[in-house]
């Protein structure tokens, strides 16, 4: 947590400054100073959290239960029903079914990301800026009973949301094409619906800027990646990756 705060604060100093910087340079027709720009993007969303996460699909082993009839298959999911139910009279049975539930998922799935940044170009190659991004992913769950009628569905959504100083190193120009890689380091919370925290890291390995003096469009391969804590205060690695995202922008 202190490296983190220390990290921010670090880089948020360094943001303050890039506009004075950029006054004391000598002014060049090859620099490009004062330069601020806009851009809403979208980005593919993909996400594992070790340690939280369990498969409530359950398959039944004939090993677990030695006295099963071994001529249900155990890849039936009614497999432990038919098991518990020998022996029961036809109105304990009728309880039993009625009240058991089966569950199955499906999921996860996922919106994306959806960002919105800022970033102030100091020279022609170095630029910075902060970086607000919405990560948001839902499982589905259904409820069967015994008979296999269906009694309910649950949806259970992640919220995540990221705030992060970004740095880019822009190392090809050209009137119309910019190639660029960047660095985002920042804080993520996420909550669903408990709620957790963690420092987040962001490369961007490859980017292509296209466009004219002020509207442009992007593309970036990159990646996001949390360290925090789980819902039951282990430590894991959030994975909520933006490996492939598009934006558009507008610079002033």
């Amino acid at each position: 947590m202190k490296k983190c705060t220390a990290i921010l604060l670090l880089l948020f100093s360094w943001i303050s400054i890039f506009p004075l910087m950029a006054e004391n340079n000598a002014s060049s027709a090859n620099l490009i100073h004062g330069r601020h720009s806009l851009r809403l993007g979208w980005g593919l969303g993909t996400r594992q959290l070790f340690n939280d996460y369990e498969d409530l699909n359950f398959i039944m082993p004939p090993s677990a239960i030695p006295s099963a009839r071994q001529s249900i298959l155990p890849e039936d999911p009614y497999y432990q029903i038919w098991h518990d139910i020998l022996g029961m009279t036809a109105e304990e049975a009728h309880k039993y079914l009625t009240n058991y539930r089966l569950v199955t998922t499906k999921g996860p799935s996922q919106f994306g990301h959806l960002f919105l940044g800022y970033r102030y170009d100091v020279n022609t190659w170095f630029s910075a800026g902060v970086e607000v991004d919405w990560f948001y992913l839902w499982v589905s769950r259904e409820d069967r009973n015994g008979y296999g009628d269906f009694v309910g569905k649950y949806d259970f959504p992640l919220h995540q949301l990221t705030i992060m100083p970004t740095m880019r190193f822009t190392y090809y120009h050209h009137p119309l094409v910019e190639l660029y890689s960047g660095l985002g380091l920042g804080y993520t919370i996420y909550a669903d619906p408990y709620v957790s925290h963690g420092c987040t890291f962001s490369p961007t390995l490859f980017g292509v800027n296209v466009g004219n003096e002020h509207w442009y469009a992007e593309m970036e391969l990159g990646g996001m990646a949390t360290v925090t804590t789980s819902w039951f205060g282990n430590p894991g690695v959030l994975f909520s990756s933006r490996l492939l995202s598009v934006a558009v922008g507008y610079r002033f």
